[in-house]
């Protein structure tokens, strides 16, 4: 038998239609829980909500916390999180003949996921890294392959000369797929927007170099990552953020490269203020720490593997895009901009 919080549940029409339609895309979900509910001799199952059980569900019968379609998986979590309108068509979809990426593609889109077509669109990339880095390249998990997709969409404006410099630069400091994006856009950031058109390919590489170097050296005291409480949920999750901001020592960088990809973005090094780097990171990051702080969360999104949450504090001031792992740690994300800075 199954209980929810307590209760007997005694039919599938007896969950929320929210709950039915994700247990409908779970694989077996519908049966299992039938046949549970029928059996008096079975030991009881007692979850503490809809969402709990279908968690249960999910990781029992199929082994992972992916729900898969034809062109498509996402974790359960993510699917949990998606408005209801939304879950409900997709269960149609699943149900159906129509589960394909054609009817899928605008309800991915507005949710910040992906389809194996996207991804198939790194083949090209991967083929030619996995030749200089083998170790990084050679095995790609599911995570890692949302993260070189998204880097694929924003290449496309991209000559495939900088494309070349730039993966080059990332592929001798990188020591994960992460740091190989992050690296990669920071080169192109800084050929872009920070050297002169008129010098030549090896003194801009050479003054990037010096840079990631001044950069690396500067980092290291930033890379300070606190925790959240993970039993709050949706806007009580991002109010633990803003208290987290509030305290003496949030700074919030996970590594190396997204801390200076972060601040190559949004600090002059042609105009440093008298007290140098230091100071100036330190101006840029207490911006940063009181827009967190005071004002609202504007946006938030699970990851389509269901790893992380990200939340978005945007004012005229600028945003603030923060991140938040399955363990709570909290920390800046790479997009993180302030347009002003007293």
């Amino acid at each position: 038998m199954i209980y929810l919080n307590g209760q007997l549940l005694h039919s599938i029409g007896g969950l929320s239609t929210k709950s039915q339609a994700v247990l409908s895309m779970i694989t077996g979900g519908q049966k299992w829980l039938s046949l549970c509910m029928a059996d008096t001799n079975l030991t009881n199952i007692n979850a503490a909500s809809e969402n709990q059980l279908l968690k249960m569900i999910q990781n029992g019968l199929t082994g992972d916390s992916y729900i898969r379609f034809n062109t498509f998986r996402a974790a359960i979590n993510k699917i949990l999180s998606l408005p209801e309108p939304d879950i409900a068509q997709m269960s149609d979809i699943q149900c159906s003949a129509n589960d394909n990426e054609s009817n899928l593609a605008a309800l991915l889109q507005q949710n910040n996921m992906l389809s194996y077509g996207d991804m198939a669109k790194t083949a090209d990339i991967i083929a030619q890294l996995v030749q200089k880095r083998p170790d990084l390249f050679q095995v790609i998990s599911f995570e890692e392959m949302l993260i070189l997709t998204d880097f694929v969409t924003t290449q496309a404006d991209v000559s495939p000369e900088l494309q070349a410099q730039s993966a080059a630069f990332a592929n001798t400091n990188a020591a994960t797929v992460s740091d190989f994006v992050n690296l990669s856009l920071f080169f192109q950031h800084a050929q872009q927007n920070l050297l002169g058109d008129n010098l030549i390919p090896q003194t801009q590489n050479s003054e990037i170099q010096a840079l990631y170097a001044q950069l690396e050296a500067a980092v290291q005291p930033y890379l300070f990552t606190p925790s959240a409480d993970m039993t709050a949920e949706g806007g009580n999750l991002a109010q633990s953020v803003q208290e987290l901001a509030r305290a003496n020592n949030f700074v919030g960088y996970t590594t190396a490269s997204s801390a200076m990809l972060n601040l190559i973005k949004n600090i002059a090094f042609n105009d440093l203020a008298a007290g140098g780097l230091t100071m100036t990171i330190n101006n840029y990051l207490a911006a940063v720490k009181n827009l967190i702080s005071f004002t609202p969360v504007t946006a938030n999104n699970l990851s389509q593997d269901g790893a992380t949450a990200s939340f978005k504090f945007q004012s005229g001031q600028g945003i603030a895009d923060v991140g938040v792992d399955r363990e709570g740690t909290v920390y800046l994300l790479p997009d993180t901009k302030i347009t002003h800075l007293n």
